[in-house]
């Protein structure tokens, strides 16, 4: 008798006639073997799995889009709470997004048009023309005036709070001349979200918690969150539409 997993075969044969025996004991034995490589292989497709699946969420400064570019603006408020910095004293540093990407530069222009009450604000950026109708309105408003930077002029600028769009370049490539100025890099670290809805907002190397922003309906559906960042999208689209 050979057993192979729950099988159990019974050779029946005489050995000294028929030799069928060591003939069913080998073909069993590479049955099993062969069932064996395969578990193996199964077993390492399911080690490889999640390890492929990990590699397809790697995240990658260049393709990342921050989920809580509506939400910056409460979100500098009580960063600033926790660092003891009061609003009406933030100098705000902005190093502008590369060229040619029309997204990053449509958040910065939602941060911008949410951040008014400035009574400091920098702009590094090779790009000038494309800040003039803000600069301008800025400074109709609210009588102040925008201060612009080359990113390749030496030394750096004055600012205790860095808001950086930039992707390609290193964590805090540019910085303001306090070094005890708060850095928020927009794109090149993950935002994520922890637990009872907090954000995790990177500064600088470091982490801090942010709670009390998202809203209750906030879900870790990507769907849901995109529907929520659209809705505020168009209904700040529709203030500026009506004061405009």
């Amino acid at each position: 008798m050979i057993a192979f997993g729950n099988e159990v075969l019974l050779c029946a044969y005489n050995e000294k006639k028929t030799g069928r025996r060591k003939y069913l004991e080998l073909h069993w034995l590479r049955k099993w073997l062969h069932s064996w490589k395969n578990t193996g292989s199964t077993a390492q497709e399911q080690l490889v799995q999640p390890e492929i699946r990990r590699k397809k969420n790697v995240f990658s400064p260049m393709t990342y889009r921050n989920p809580y570019i509506t939400f910056m603006h409460l979100i500098i408020e009580q960063v600033l709470r926790q660092k003891k910095l009061s609003y009406q004293k933030m100098e705000l540093v902005i190093i502008d997004a590369e060229d040619g990407r029309d997204e990053d530069d449509e958040d910065i222009q939602m941060v911008l048009y949410e951040l008014r009450q400035l009574n400091y604000l920098l702009l590094v950026t090779d790009r000038p023309d494309r800040y003039e109708q803000f600069t301008d309105e800025m400074y109709e408003e609210n009588g102040l005036i925008v201060q612009q930077l080359s990113k390749s002029a030496s030394g750096q600028p004055r600012g205790n709070l860095v808001l950086d769009f930039e992707r390609s370049s290193g964590i805090l490539g540019v910085q303001a001349s306090d070094t005890k100025a708060v850095y928020l890099p927009v794109y090149k670290r993950p935002w994520e979200i922890g637990e009872n809805l907090d954000i995790l907002v990177p500064v600088g190397y470091n982490t801090l918690v942010v709670d009390g922003i998202l809203p209750p309906e906030w879900q870790t559906d990507d769907a849901v969150n995109e529907r929520i960042i659209k809705d505020r999208m168009i209904d700040r689209l529709d203030r500026e539409f009506r004061k405009g």
